[in-house]
């Protein structure tokens, strides 16, 4: 008789389990969160509920509580609660509900008087984000190279064992704050998007959909070791990309002045000046070839060399010393030009006099015409007039433009920079220009 009771106990708790299963959850992030429905339709917060637009976690519960503010008069004495996807979420007669699958369920809660007369009706939806506890990262190192002047870079990391996920909560952070990374989560492709702007090295931490996901990332820059050179004719120079250990592709935008050959062997041809560039995967990074005769050459050497000294007018002919005059006078004495004084270098204005009287005025001078279609070439001179000092055109300063530097890529263009002998890069704009 005891055996027969006792069975007929377990038989009893198994039917009430079998009324409202709750499967247990597999995830460990759940949260117990309160739910209020509210009949207030003649203010303007008559469906206000400040959880609405969140999303539910498998395992969260909670309690549906209804606030009836009794219009009518009308009393409720028995509220009826209807799930309409009870694999996502089960709720009981009292209103506790419990989150059991991911995807979309809407509660319906009913409320009746006496005379079975339903006096509220309102609905909550559940938006319930995948189950990820058996997922894991498809990768959980990332290098990532970023080409210089090329933008950030980009790359996407799977997840593996996903189910469908059409909600979710996404949160990342990076352990090394001085790198400028940004992530986001593509729920259509089940991956996470990693965009690098920095070079470095950091730890990643993502939590979606509460579960917490790690990825180590190396972001190495990629670039030129040199980004302007000045080569004699039928010189040549190995370019070397730093960097970027893999295969890639060399070209040149102006063959005629300067080929590059697979493994990055520059050979000067014609003079002008050209863009030498390394790619991959459509980025690119490269360098200004100016192609000169070996005379010109070694005038931009010297000029180079004799801008590291001193500025001084008072010693400007002395060695260690230079002003802007002297600095062309003696740089243009290693090519067998003295602009009209073999023994002293003459002042700015004379030696644009000398040049503009043997027709060697370049048209357009320092023009954006002249710079972005790398007209100039190293070696030519950059004049500043329009001074009331007597001197020939007001002219009161000479510069020595010593080549472009590579700065990036319009589409197929070149964008660059100008460079002076003493003076900083772009340090001109507009002006009158020659070649000797």
């Amino acid at each position: 008789m005891k055996e027969e009771k006792t069975r007929f106990l377990l038989a009893g708790l198994f039917l009430l389990a079998a009324v409202f299963v709750i499967p247990e959850a597999k995830q460990t992030y759940a949260r117990e969160r309160n739910i209020v429905l509210r009949d207030d339709w003649f203010t303007d917060d008559w469906y206000e509920d400040e959880n609405d637009s969140d999303y539910f976690y498998i395992g969260d519960t909670g309690h549906i509580e209804v606030v009836y503010n009794n219009f009518w008069n009308q009393d409720i004495v028995r509220l009826e609660y209807i799930s309409n996807a009870e694999n996502v979420v089960l709720v009981d007669a009292q209103g506790n509900y419990r989150v059991v699958g991911s995807g979309s369920a809407e509660v319906m809660v009913n409320g009746y008087t006496a005379d079975q007369e339903r006096v509220f009706e309102e609905s909550y939806e559940f938006r319930v984000c995948a189950d990820l506890s058996g997922a894991g990262l498809g990768k959980t190192y990332v290098k990532q190279y970023l080409w210089e002047t090329c933008g950030g870079t980009d790359t996407s990391v799977p997840l593996k064992n996903a189910p469908k996920i059409e909600y979710y909560t996404f949160d990342y952070t990076s352990s090394n704050k001085r790198m400028k990374v940004y992530c986001y989560f593509d729920s259509d492709e089940k991956a996470v998007q990693i965009q690098s702007e920095s070079a470095g090295s950091t730890t990643l931490t993502f939590t979606i959909n509460g579960k917490v996901f790690q990825l180590e990332l190396k972001v190495t820059e990629v670039k030129m070791a040199k980004k302007s050179v000045v080569l004699a004719q039928k010189k040549k120079i190995v370019l070397k990309l730093k960097g970027y250990p893999g295969k890639v592709k060399w070209g040149s935008t102006r063959k005629k002045v300067a080929r590059v050959s697979s493994k990055g062997v520059v050979k000067a041809r014609k003079t002008g000046n050209t863009a030498i560039y390394a790619t991959h995967d459509g980025k690119r990074v490269g360098c200004i070839v100016s192609v000169v005769t070996p005379a010109k050459k070694r005038v931009v050497s010297e000029a180079k060399k004799i801008a590291k000294g001193v500025y001084s007018q008072e010693k400007r002919m002395q060695k260690g010393y230079y002003d802007c005059s002297s600095l062309v006078w003696r740089s243009y004495k290693k090519a067998g030009k003295y602009f009209g004084d073999k023994n002293y270098a003459p002042v700015a204005a004379n030696i644009a006099k000398w040049c503009f009287g043997k027709k060697k005025r370049i048209k357009g001078g320092l023009s954006d015409d002249n710079v972005n279609k790398m007209k100039l070439r190293p070696g030519d001179l950059f004049f500043e007039g329009g001074e009331h000092n007597g001197r020939y055109k007001g002219i009161y300063h000479v510069e020595m433009f010593i080549g472009y530097r590579w700065r990036g890529f319009y589409g197929n263009k070149p964008i660059v920079d100008c460079l002076w002998a003493a003076r900083p890069a772009n340090y001109y704009f507009g002006g009158m220009m020659a070649r000797p």
